[in-house]
């Protein structure tokens, strides 16, 4: 039984899906070894022939004859993946297929109304797909399978019980040959040494998909890096997890395990879990880069949010920084406004606490709090969101980039309600003309935005492979 994990078509940048990787080993171990991946991304060379792209990818996934198809799916791939649904049910009603990923574990009906899918698998993917797939070849009933959403006979949508997380032991070592091509071709990959995290912030889903945070042997993510570095010459690695730093006796002995490979990699941290100790771990184990989410300079603001910050204080998270950037770190800080609890005030501290950073050495980011489906924010403060055209606003955009409204653009607009980008919460004592206004004066004084114009992704992968 021919199984495709498909990674969607999303950008002109190219990242190696190495989560599905993971997910490939581990139902090769459990029986189905004629498990592929076929990363769209990747594959897909041409980019710009849009109005046949998703005829394109179809027939791609059909060619390999699956008996079923497992498509991932975040934000940001939500209409390609709704709109190849169609395609490949067009074209094969009788293939199952099933999507998963982020938006699957948010938005399950929305996926279900959206698309053509036959299942959608909330949360983690790896039990429940092996459950389903043998379901699937055997051609029983899916009632008693957790974790999965679908339409019943009567075509009601049905949401079976939650999947209990796994233990992350059981998780063998990635099929990363099933992507050799992909990762030769890249010296920088996205790996995760854990699942979840351990706090509740309000505007973040990590936690209501991942609940707790489970972290990976260290000896198992040695053995990975390394056949990394030494089968695909990879060269620099970002840990993607939520908190990489918040465990200090596992961080410890993680960094002593890698420091023999001898590799540059980055992390997002908690700034509360930052010590001398830890800073000088990862240094000597060659990490480079430290992403910090300081989200306001109002602590106020900050504590409402749940951030949950031990040494809740400006001048706590400065002496953090320049610590780091004394080191040698380069450190990146993340903010973000349109927060419905916060002031013009609160969004004056923010910009000049942003401000402050940068003078010392940080590299910061400003963005809009972007409600994705399922936060805590939307829960409590659900009357208080207004729909918006980023676009039309010349506001930053947190789902697509120009390089997706040029993939995706003749049907993006069919999918606005799904796409996060369209909504926002105002400040309290703001209307939208006044924060817009607002907005664009702090982006100028912090020089974010239109004084650092780069190359787009479109026009770096048209220079990348023009033919000289």
């Amino acid at each position: 039984m021919k199984i495709v994990l498909v990674n969607p078509l999303w950008s002109f940048q190219n990242y190696p899906p190495v989560n599905l990787t993971e997910l490939a080993s581990y139902l090769i171990v459990k029986g189905f070894k004629n498990t592929k991946i076929l990363d769209l991304n990747f594959e897909i060379k041409n980019k710009f022939h849009t109005e046949k792209i998703i005829e394109l990818c179809a027939e791609k996934i059909l060619r390999l004859n699956p008996a079923a198809a497992a498509v991932t799916c975040n934000a940001v791939q939500f209409p390609f993946v709704c709109e190849l649904s169609k395609v490949l049910k067009n074209k094969n009603p009788k293939l199952p297929l099933i999507i998963g990923g982020v938006s699957a574990g948010l938005t399950p009906s929305g996926l279900l109304r959206s698309s053509k899918a036959d299942y959608v698998i909330r949360g983690e993917g790896e039990k429940t797909l092996l459950e389903l797939l043998k379901a699937i070849k055997n051609n029983s009933g899916v009632k008693n399978i957790d974790g999965i959403s679908y339409k019943n006979n009567s075509g009601r949508i049905t949401h079976n019980r939650p999947r209990q997380l796994l233990d992350m032991e059981e998780l063998p070592v990635p099929a990363f040959e099933l992507i050799a091509d992909n990762l030769k071709r890249n010296k920088l990959v996205w790996l995760t040494a854990s699942r979840g995290c351990a706090y509740k912030c309000k505007f973040c889903s990590g936690n209501a998909l991942w609940h707790y945070q489970r972290r990976k042997n260290p000896d198992n993510i040695y053995r990975q890096i390394k056949i990394l570095k030494t089968q695909y010459k990879i060269k620099n690695f970002i840990f993607g997890d939520d908190c990489l730093t918040l465990n200090k006796e596992w961080l410890l002995n993680l960094c002593k395990k890698i420091k023999p490979l001898k590799m540059d990699w980055g992390c997002l941290a908690r700034i509360d879990s930052i010590d001398d100790e830890i800073l000088q771990a990862a240094k000597n184990s060659g990490c480079r880069q430290i992403y910090h989410g300081i989200e306001s300079g109002s602590g106020a603001v900050r504590k409402m949010m749940d951030k949950k910050i031990q040494f809740n204080t400006n001048q706590f998270i400065y002496e953090t920084v320049k610590k780091e950037i004394s080191a040698d770190f380069e450190v990146i800080c993340s903010f973000m406004t349109g927060i419905p609890f916060e002031t013009k005030k609160d969004i004056s501290k923010t910009a000049s606490f942003a401000k402050r950073l940068k003078k010392l050495g940080a590299k910061v980011q400003l963005w809009i709090l972007t409600p994705y489906p399922g936060l805590k924010i939307i829960k409590e403060y659900k009357k208080q969101l207004i729909q918006i055209n980023r676009t039309e606003l010349n506001l930053r955009q947190d789902v697509f980039n120009t390089a997706q409204f040029y993939l995706y653009g003749s049907f993006i607009e069919k999918y606005k309600k799904h796409n996060p980008d369209n909504y926002m919460f105002l400040p309290q004592d703001m209307n939208l003309k006044d924060f817009v206004q607002y907005f664009h004066k702090i982006q100028k004084s912090l020089e974010i935005g239109q004084k650092n114009i780069q190359l787009t992704d479109k026009e770096l992968f048209v220079l990348q492979n023009t033919k000289k």
